[in-house]
């Protein structure tokens, strides 16, 4: 089983790069509702022992009520930037395998995660890249392994050249690949590619919303906007 960590960034600076396409309220709104799936997501999957998410400023009461789910302010455990902060919140934590994922994965589900658990079995570092092949979305590893945490521009690249190769095994699933994190990105979701992907219950009503209002429907020049990965916390 995985002790699972779930950064989430301080809400208003959350999908910074949206804001071009996005109002402050859209953008909260959407990552509250991504987040929210992931969470259901992983509280309900068999392999998850504890769900520890480390929370920045700004989020309003959202979790469920779960034995196994715990929270962590972000400025409790210290250090700076994403990084820092993941180092200093897993050494709170007392686990054997672990598990970093992000919360802007609208198609995450349990056929993922239990592919997720088959590709971590040899127990070696799990990378989950994103659909560009450039950041990664979530990253396994055990206790007495831990990486040193490269989240951010071309985390993918640095994970793989500074991994050894025989300890490192690469997992693409559509749920784990897919972020929202650009406008490319959104475009996808809500009128492209991934537009019949099969989302959380609370990402279903947010695109519901953002179809029935036109959200970047006449922004067809986003669809071939190549995503560039990006870390969300």
């Amino acid at each position: 089983m995985f002790d699972v960590v779930l950064p989430l960034k301080a809400l208003p600076k959350a999908k910074s790069r949206l804001a071009g396409v996005l109002t402050d309220m859209q953008r909260r709104e959407l990552m509250l509702a991504m987040a929210q799936d992931v969470v259901a997501a992983l509280l309900a999957w068999h392999d998850c022992r504890v769900l520890t998410i480390i929370q920045g400023a700004g989020w309003p009461p959202m979790l469920p009520v779960a034995s196994n789910l715990q929270v962590m302010q972000e400025d409790e455990c210290g250090g700076e930037g994403l990084n820092e902060t993941l180092t200093a919140g897993i050494d709170k934590l007392v686990g054997e395998r672990y598990l970093v994922v992000f919360g802007d994965l609208p198609g995450l589900d349990a056929a993922d995660l239990t592919a997720l658990s088959k590709a971590f079995a040899e127990g070696k570092t799990l990378i989950c890249p994103d659909d560009q092949n450039v950041g990664t979305n979530a990253l396994a590893f055990s206790a007495n392994d831990t990486p040193v945490f490269r989240f951010g521009s071309n985390s993918g690249r640095e994970y793989r050249r500074n991994i050894c190769s025989e300890r490192c095994v690469t997992l693409e699933s559509r749920g784990l690949s897919f972020d929202v994190d650009t406008p490319a990105g959104l475009h996808a979701l809500l009128w492209g590619r991934n537009a019949a992907m099969s989302a959380g219950a609370e990402t279903q009503k947010w695109l519901r919303a953002a179809r029935s209002s036109g959200v970047m429907q006449r922004e067809n020049a986003f669809a071939s906007t190549q995503q560039r990965a990006g870390g969300l916390f």
